[in-house]
């Protein structure tokens, strides 16, 4: 078996060989350093919760080094969180981790995750290396080697997460051509059974072992159909120390795994059908994965279920009203083995109506049912006398969802002066349990929620201020509860915008048959930003709630951030030193110099004049361009009309010309670098994202191992935190490996060339109007996470 694997594992290197392009090293940038790091420290203090920590640090970072032809990104992330635990877990609070790159050569070093796909390896945590090779050409690869857990000794704290010492080995290799792709996944695991003393039997650790092999493939039919599918096949041992026996499963990795007795085998199948043309996407999707699949290259995964999708989405009225279409049909006990089957289906239609540049409207519906029928026991029914409690044995429940939000964002005016907004959200949740066709009394809930907004910007003056009323009305079974309150912010912007001040206060009230509890909150931040890369952030949050059950609470919060961007200027190197050419002597035609600001042209102006008119398409701001006076039209013309006239005349056009596009020119730097900067700021929440879920993940888990009864509850919120972490693990990991560049966005290419030509307009218009820039990032961020999410969805 391990001479299989080391075969498996090795072969796809051996087929690449490395050359060394000296002619590239020489030409490119000798060094070249960008990236960012922050600090952040949050104190806490409360009258009531003391379990938390009154300090807590945070180092987190991102480091991008080009060496010529070689990139190394680094990224870390330091937390006192965790060290005063008291307790055990089998992974690593602190990371860090390394992305070195040449060329197509990617690698991958520390404290590092990686995707093959859902059913092998999904967003697990190792330590170790992997390496992802795209050379030119079809053929494409990735592997890794590592640790997934840590060896954790049994102790006599019962919060302690007791694990073996468990080793991970993957490779995915694919070949791709314009038509078709295929691609062949393995990945194996393995505990070692002598790496802790003792066998926590009692807490359901045993060593296991598994391989996973996987084939996936895509097709493209015709001009509009696409075929994608991935086929799955896994074979897990629960418990290594079992007896080896002789297999008898059919499956078709049987014959290359160590069969014991603990040993099971299953499948998983998933295929799409799309269909694209123009604006419409339309896909229908199955997916099938047996009772029991397991793979240790995750942390949680789903089994027991059959899917069916269907989804469509499409544009009218010139862009200005889109709809997105989702229904699907799930059903579970795939081997009619549990007492009861559930199956649902839902559906959800989400539209976006641009009425005009004033007014637009927003607005979700999704439709959630769930049936659940109990299969009595045949000799319960056989030896069953009541004939009255029929309705009960033979219980049809079902269980309806709805939930319908809608949006509505409302410029009042919009003037060199100010700037106001009005904001109208509203959000409905229903459910209910109906039994026999009838909803019963106390089996229905719905919520409500509202909220009314205004803004108003006065940008010469730098303040900001914003109104807001929200309330929610509830009906839980038989029981209402309702909460309303209204809250207050004024936002100030000092020193050519670069100390940014923000207070805030709010109060809401919440009733119901039992009690009636009032809140209160004071907000205070201040951000300061020093030559455009250091940024201060100061956050303070003074809480205080009165009534309720658990008495009157004081809880005050502060947050102080340090966060620095940063980019070396590289060496003047120059390796191929030659001597200096004799200077030609002028000709009577010479050409002419025209340098200014980043631009410089040189030639014959008859040469000079087609880039210029080029200029604004290609910069990309050409549709930007209100030229309601001609100016730049009638540059344009003279440029033509001094080609032949004397140099000094049409180089004073072509510099007046240029001149003439100042404000475009502003903007497109301005844009390229808020387009960097939110790509950095979304890597950044990212992170701090997925540290808020492990360290969840990990106090509920404390708590759970801890208790003397199991609570349903948490152990629900458990499967929901180990599914939110994979899944946020696998996009974090796509949008470091991503690592765009300043250049990659100054001379875009594919979609980010395609989000700059999109949202220029709006960018510009907001540039104009001196909108802050914190909400310009912000803008520019949710569309960089929309252009990320659609390319992630295509890699899967």
């Amino acid at each position: 078996m391990n001479k299989l694997l080391l075969v498996f594992l090795v072969f796809p290197f051996l087929s690449i060989a490395q050359t060394l392009d000296y002619e590239t090293i020489t030409q490119s940038k000798p060094l070249k350093v960008s990236g960012q790091i922050s600090a952040s420290g949050v104190y806490y203090n409360s009258n009531q919760n003391n379990n938390r920590e009154p300090f807590t640090y945070f180092l987190q970072g991102a480091l991008n080094i080009n060496i010529y032809s070689f990139s190394i990104p680094i990224s870390y992330s330091f937390s006192n969180q965790g060290e005063n635990l008291g307790y055990q877990l089998p992974f690593d609070f602190n990371r860090i981790s390394l992305h070195p790159k040449y060329k197509w050569i990617t690698g991958h070093i520390g404290n590092i995750s990686m995707t093959f796909s859902p059913y092998t390896l999904s967003g697990h945590q190792f330590t170790g290396g992997g390496i992802d090779l795209t050379p030119p050409g079809a053929f494409k690869i990735s592997a890794m080697s590592g640790r997934l857990l840590k060896a954790v000794e049994d102790n006599a704290d019962a919060r302690t997460v007791p694990s073996y010492t468990r080793m991970g080995y993957g490779v995915k290799t694919s070949f791709e051509k314009e038509r078709y792709k295929i691609g062949v996944i393995g990945f194996y695991a393995k505990d070692d059974q002598n790496s802790i003393d003792s066998i926590p039997e009692a807490k359901g650790v045993l060593p296991q072992e598994n391989l996973v092999v996987s084939l996936e493939g895509e097709v493209k039919l015709g001009r509009s159909f696409s075929l994608q599918a991935e086929y799955a096949a896994t074979a897990i041992t629960k418990d290594t120390r079992a007896e080896e026996v002789d297999n008898s499963e059919i499956s078709p990795i049987a014959t290359i795994f160590n069969n014991r007795a603990s040993t099971e085998y299953y499948t998983a199948i998933k295929t799409r059908l799309g269909y694209a043309i123009g604006r419409v996407n339309f896909g229908l999707g199955y997916e099938r994965i047996d009772p029991g699949y397991e793979t240790l290259g995750a942390y949680y995964f789903n089994n027991d279920f059959e899917n069916i999708t269907l989804d469509a989405s499409n544009t009218f009225f010139k862009d200005k009203l889109s709809l997105a279409l989702n229904i699907g049909y799930q059903r579970d006990d795939l081997d009619n083995l549990k007492a009861n089957n559930t199956n649902r289906t839902v559906g959800s239609l989400n539209a976006t109506l641009s009425v005009s540049d004033r007014l637009n409207i927003s607005g979700m519906y999704s439709n959630f049912s769930t049936f659940t029928n109990i299969k009595p026991n045949q000799f319960d029914e056989i030896n069953d006398a009541d004939l009255l409690d029929e309705q009960i044995e033979d219980l049809d429940y079902k269980q309806l969802s709805q939930t319908a939000t809608l949006t509505i964002n409302y410029v009042l005016s919009s003037k060199k002066t100010s700037r106001q907004n009005l904001t109208m959200n509203y959000a409905l949740n229903d459910v209910s349990n109906e039994q026999g066709g009838v909803v019963r009394l106390g089996d229905a809930s719905t919520f409500h929620n509202m909220n009314l907004g205004h803004t108003i910007d006065f940008s010469e003056r730098n303040l900001n201020i914003s109104t807001s009323v929200n309330g929610t009305y509830n009906t839980i079974g038989r029981e209402e509860a309702t909460t309303w309150g209204p809250t207050v912010s004024v936002g100030k912007r000092y020193f050519k915008k670069t100390l940014n001040t923000r207070l805030s206060a709010g109060y809401n009230s919440s009733s119901n048959a039992t009690f009636t509890t009032g809140v209160t909150n004071l907000r205070g931040a201040v951000t300061y930003t020093l030559k455009e890369r250091h940024n201060f952030n100061l956050n303070a949050v003074q809480l205080f709630r009165n009534g309720g059950s658990t008495g009157s609470l004081s809880e005050f919060t502060a947050t102080f951030s340090y966060n620095y961007a940063f980019g070396l200027k590289k060496p003047k190197i120059n390796f191929n030193k030659r001597p200096k050419k004799a200077k030609k002597p002028k000709e009577a035609n010479d050409s002419i110099k025209i340098h200014y600001r980043k631009y410089r042209y040189e030639g014959l102006p008859i040469d000079i004049t087609p880039e210029l008119l080029a200029l604004p398409d290609k910069e990309g701001f050409a549709h930007l361009i209100k030229d309601k006076r001609g100016r730049l039209s009638d540059l344009g013309a003279q440029l033509v009309e001094t080609e032949q006239k004397d140099k000094r005349v049409y180089k004073e056009v072509a510099i007046s010309y240029l001149k003439a596009m100042n404000l475009y020119f502003d903007f497109a730097a301005f844009y390229n670098e808020k387009i960097y900067e939110s790509y950095l700021k979304l890597v950044y929440e990212a992170q701090d994202i997925d540290r808020q879920i492990r360290d969840e993940f990990t106090v509920l888990s404390a708590r759970i191992n801890s208790a003397e009864e199991t609570n349903q509850e948490d152990l629900d919120r458990q499967k929901v935190l180990e599914k939110r972490y994979e899944s946020h693990t696998e996009l974090l990991t796509s949008l470091l490996k991503w690592n765009l560049k300043p250049e990659d966005i100054e001379y875009p290419e594919g979609d980010i060339k395609v989000l700059k030509r999109q949202n220029a307009s709006k960018v510009f218009s907001m540039y104009q109007n001196d909108t802050p820039e914190r909400d310009i990032i912000k803008f520019i961020e949710i569309r960089l996470a929309d252009v990320f999410h659609k390319l992630l969805k295509e890699e899967n």
